[in-house]
């Protein structure tokens, strides 16, 4: 497991490197609601990503890893994600229902090859729903669809979302490691470690961002490990995979929420409103002034990390009660739209409330 960490580790930060070296400004590039950075840099840290999975593939297979198979199959059903990142990366003009389709077609391969299925809930009567092929079917893609899309939706600052990741795969690698689960284990580490690789070149400075690529590689990757674990473990409750990636999950929910049902908006239309926003327009403007304007980037996401372990480590300690669980999602719930509707209601000037 070490050899594949530091594997991954050191991929990622050369590719990284080389990608910063020899940047090219990408087809089109132009700035968007969510855009806090002044000058150009690349958008492809998820080159590095994806050459660091697929990388680890003959290491396994030189190491006769009973579980060699599995990651080269999850090297290449992740493919079709990554790919629909990085041509959006590299042109900035791939449709978002095409995006999706790519999504899709990853899920699905990933319910038949690598037996990735939500077969349970942890609901009354859900479950026997969930038993019907088609039906699991249709959640496991929506799943996995989803929580792509919500890493995504949380990438705005330098090392938001490679850390939330890093911190998603280490609880879920750490109830693996105590269930013996070694595929699960390494699988979590190694990706864990190639988004440190790309995090310590993302941050503070912001020489390499993740984009769609990275975002949607991560989000995928820690969909799938979650699923499988709560599939091949019974002890693990359900809610533990809810609860440990609910801090991107619940941005999502609340997100579409407010644009569909507050700004009568597409829920698909961008904004600059989520929480980790107002924490850069507010928060981190208060603490460091105008003057430094330069660095409330970095300060923005150390607030959201700590705000994600706020699901992450009750999800670590009571990974097989889904009473507790159920109830620090709901907890986390509250925190989350109070300090959004406080930040909203008290703290945000007139003049940049749009919702």
């Amino acid at each position: 497991m070490l050899n594949y960490a530091i594997l991954t580790f050191f991929i990622s930060f050369i590719i990284n490197a080389i990608i910063i070296r020899l940047y090219f400004k990408p087809i089109g590039e132009r700035a968007g609601p969510q855009q806090f950075h002044k000058r150009p840099t690349p958008r492809f840290g998820g080159v590095a990503l994806y050459i660091a999975l697929l990388g680890v593939v003959p290491l396994s297979y030189l190491k006769k890893d009973i579980f060699a198979d599995s990651l080269l199959f999850l090297a290449l059903i992740s493919f079709p994600v990554f790919l629909s990142g990085f041509l959006e990366d590299l042109t900035n003009r791939l449709k978002p229902k095409i995006r999706l389709i790519f999504m899709l077609f990853s899920a699905a391969l990933a319910f038949f090859i690598l037996d990735v299925k939500v077969i349970r809930l942890d609901i009354s009567y859900v479950d026997s729903l969930m038993a019907l092929t088609y039906v699991s079917f249709l959640f496991t893609v929506f799943a996995l669809t989803g929580i792509t899309n919500a890493v995504n939706i949380i990438d705005g600052f330098n090392g938001l979302a490679s850390m939330v990741c890093f911190c998603i795969l280490m609880a879920i690698a750490y109830v693996a490691y105590k269930l013996g689960d070694y595929y699960i284990v390494t699988s979590c580490v190694l990706f864990a470690f190639a988004l440190l690789g790309f995090f310590i070149l993302n941050y503070p400075y912001g020489f390499i961002f993740l984009g769609d690529s990275g975002a949607y590689l991560s989000g995928f990757i820690v969909g799938i490990l979650s699923i499988l674990l709560v599939k091949r473990h019974p002890q693990v409750s359900a809610w533990f995979a809810l609860l440990v990636n609910f801090y991107p999950i619940y941005e999502t929910i609340f997100s579409i929420y407010r644009r569909k049902f507050i700004k009568s908006s597409s829920p698909a239309q961008p904004d600059s409103l989520h929480l980790h926003s107002l924490f850069y327009k507010i928060i981190t403007k208060k603490i460091l002034g105008v003057s430094r304007y330069h660095l409330r980037n970095n300060i923005t996401s150390p607030f959201m990390w700590i705000l994600n372990l706020i699901a992450v480590l009750p999800a670590i300690l009571f990974w097989n009660n889904t009473t507790i669980l159920i109830a620090f999602t709901i907890l986390f719930a509250v925190i989350y739209t109070t300090i959004y509707w406080w930040l909203i209601r008290n703290r945000m000037p007139k003049s940049l409330k749009r919702i």
